[in-house]
Order: C-alpha cells, then structure tokens, then sequence
C-alpha cells in the first residue's frame, strides 16, 4: 500500500476524517494477510479498498474473489459501501449493488470500523454460496442508491457501458446504460459525475427491437407496461450486449432469432391462445379473482411468446390486459385482494 498518506490527505480534507481513516488503515494491518490481502486506489475523489480473499468452493471457478470497500469523501459522516468485484454466480452479483447491511445483518453505524466489515466477509459468500442456485433470493440481495453518485469505475468483471441518447416526447436526453444479467442501470453524468436514474431488473424486460438506429425496450412491473427509446452510439453492439445479458447466455452473442428458437421451439400456441378464449369468456359470465388472474396469466403468456415473434400480436394483448385493468369493476376487486 504505496503512498497511503498521500490519497488520504488528497481525498479527505477534513482532520477527525484523516486521523479516523489513518488509524482504520492501520488496523486493517493486523488482519491475516492468508486471508485478506488488502489494497488502496483513488477513484475520482473516493478510496476503494480491495480485498482479495481464496477460492470458495462453487464460486467464481476457483479463482480468488474480489471485494471493495469503497468510501465517499465523506467518510465516516457517511456509510462505506461493499461492492463484489468478481465473478460469483448467474445472476451476476458484481453488478454495482451496494451489500453492506447483508454482509453486517444490521444498519451501518459509524461505530462500526472497517476491518469488521471484512472479517464478515466470509459469512457474506457462504451465503451467496448457499443461494446460488436460486436467483429471486440472489437479486435480493443488495441495493442501489438512486440520485446519488455511482461509481462508474470500480473495476466490476460483469457489466457493459453503453453511450446513449433518451428520446422522451422528443426530446433527446443523454444517458450511459450499464448493463449485467442481473440489473439495468440508467445514468446521467452531472457536473463529471454519475447520477443514478434509475435501475431496473434484466427480467423485467420483455422485448427488445431495433428500429433504424434506435432501440425499443419494453418493460414489464407487476401489470403494467412501459417503453423507453434509444439511440446508442453504436446500435449494433447495444442489440447484440443487450440480448446476450437478457438470455443469461456466454461465450457467444445470441442473435434474437436463436432466443426466440430456444425458449419458444416447444411452446404450444393453440393451446394458450384457446385457454385466453376460455377465460375471457369465464370472466364475462362471473368476475372473479382466480378468473381474473387466470386470464392475466394467459395474457402475459401471449405477451412474451409475441414479443419474440410477432410485433402486431405482441401489441394486441398488451392492449387486452391494459384495457382489462383499466376496467373499473376489474380495479375494484384488484383492491380488495391487496
């Protein structure tokens, strides 16, 4: 750890900040170097502390692992935030979420020191090895601060960054899109810092296109659907990096003709276009809430089977389940279940 007082000096300004950091840096000295093996980088005006541990078994193929702890330069009036650099599970824990109160079990408070934090870490992936399989529990996991800085350089091994431009009722807004199996995020750089907008999980999109030099993304949250336009610096690459982190897929770039072969080659139509009949047909004779979600379960079924083959189609029932809950008698016993 060269330099060490120079980055302090250079990214605290505050005294009790310096001496509070100097001596937590001094404790992270005793700490088993067999098990932690501690380094410092300066980023922007932050300290990232990166801490490599051994290979756990089932995770990151037998590779050490990499985790940060990344302190703002107001550190300790503010939390620190522990982010997974390596590669652990599908989907991707290293995606930018912030895991400090999984891996303390409680709230950060500024009685909490560092080298506590990181003698928790090992807890914090039995964990992660524990839930690897079950990927609801592992994008639980974690959070993002939205509206607040995001660190666009911490050396995440997967996600992808793409230069865009946001066309919102025609207006053209400049946005950078970070993208992993496991999240979405939407940024914007203010005062040459990033700001982040907003994020969303890769499940919930549900349609991809490409239209000219532009992308149509389609989002599904709960029931309800909304569309963002783009116009990424290079489309190409975007439709390709998007499809590929939407699929889960690696080693090669998926084409949206091979995802449609593999998730719909067996997937029976017919047979769930009769089912939609069927319930709509159920829900004009009696409004019911197993009828009620029968039908919006069918819709939704159309819904992902159109949008990788048909755009017409795909539209039709987004509109049936849009004008199905807009009904007011639908609103009503929606209310009641909730």
């Amino acid at each position: 750890m060269d330099n060490i007082d120079n980055q302090i000096v250079n990214i605290f300004k505050n005294e009790i900040q310096i001496k509070r950091i100097r001596k937590e840096l001094k404790q992270l000295e005793i700490l088993d170097k067999n098990d932690f093996k501690i380094s410092l980088k300066q980023l922007s005006n932050n300290l990232q502390i990166i801490v490599e541990m051994q290979p756990v078994v089932q995770l990151n193929q037998g590779k050490p692992i990499k985790i940060c702890l990344y302190l703002d330069n107001k550190f300790p009036f503010v939390f620190p935030r522990v982010h997974v650099l390596s590669h652990l599970t599908k989907p991707t824990l290293a995606d930018g979420r912030d895991y400090i109160e999984d891996v303390l079990h409680s709230p950060w408070s500024p009685s909490i020191l560092l080298n506590e934090i990181i003698q928790k870490l090992p807890k914090f992936l039995d964990q992660v090895r524990l839930y690897k399989d079950d990927r609801e529990r592992l994008l639980s996991f974690g959070k993002y601060h939205q509206e607040q800085e995001y660190e666009g350089q911490l050396g995440l091994e997967d996600v992808e960054y793409f230069q865009c431009k946001e066309i919102i009722n025609g207006k053209s807004y400049q946005k950078i899109i970070q993208l992993s199996n496991s999240h979405i995020l939407f940024l914007e750089s203010q005062n040459k810092v990033l700001i982040l907008c907003h994020n969303s999980p890769t499940k919930d999109l549900v349609k991809v296109e490409k239209i000219d030099n532009s992308a149509l993304l389609t989002w599904k949250s709960d029931d309800n659907f909304r569309q963002q336009t783009f116009i990424p610096s290079n489309i190409d690459l975007f439709m390709d990096s998007i499809l590929l982190y939407k699929t889960g897929s690696s080693g090669k770039k998926i084409q949206e003709e091979e995802v449609t072969l593999q998730k719909f080659e067996n997937f029976e139509i017919q047979k769930l276009l009769a089912q939609v009949s069927q319930n709509e047909k159920l829900l004009e004779k009696e409004l019911t809430i197993q009828t009620l979600n029968s039908l919006m379960d069918s819709y939704q079924q159309a819904i992902e089977y159109y949008s990788a083959v048909s755009d017409e189609d795909f539209k039709e029932y987004v509109n049936r389940l849009q004008n199905l809950l807009g009904r007011e008698e639908v609103q009503k016993i929606l209310s009641k279940k909730l």
